[in-house]
């Protein structure tokens, strides 16, 4: 081998290390934000006092935060929980009649 077979291979051997390297940190870099990401996921959405979900449900008033109390005290919610003002579905109004001219093409 000549000396520029030499040269070639010490530069070949060079850069395919420094790719290497960068391609490690890399990972590493990537890694250490996802992990990052992860915990500041788990600890706001772990917290133990779930009455103050103010992070999701912007609708988060008395009548629900009465309805979670009550979930987390037995477990289960009953039908008395969902069901808070007695009426079970909107009033029923009938058949609705549709006029108008059909015209078929």
């Amino acid at each position: 081998m000549n000396h520029v077979q030499f040269i070639v291979v010490i530069i070949t051997g060079s850069l395919f290390a420094l790719l290497f390297f960068i391609g490690l940190f890399v990972m590493l870099y990537q890694n250490s934000k996802q992990n990052e990401l992860n915990r500041r996921l788990t600890e706001m959405y772990n917290d133990p006092d779930l009455a103050k979900m103010d992070y999701d449900f912007s609708g988060y008033d008395d009548e629900i935060s009465r309805i979670v109390s009550a979930s987390r005290a037995d477990g289960q919610l009953t039908i008395d929980d969902v069901l808070i003002s007695g009426a079970v579905s909107p009033a029923d109004e009938g058949i609705e009649e549709i006029t108008g001219n059909y015209k078929p093409d």
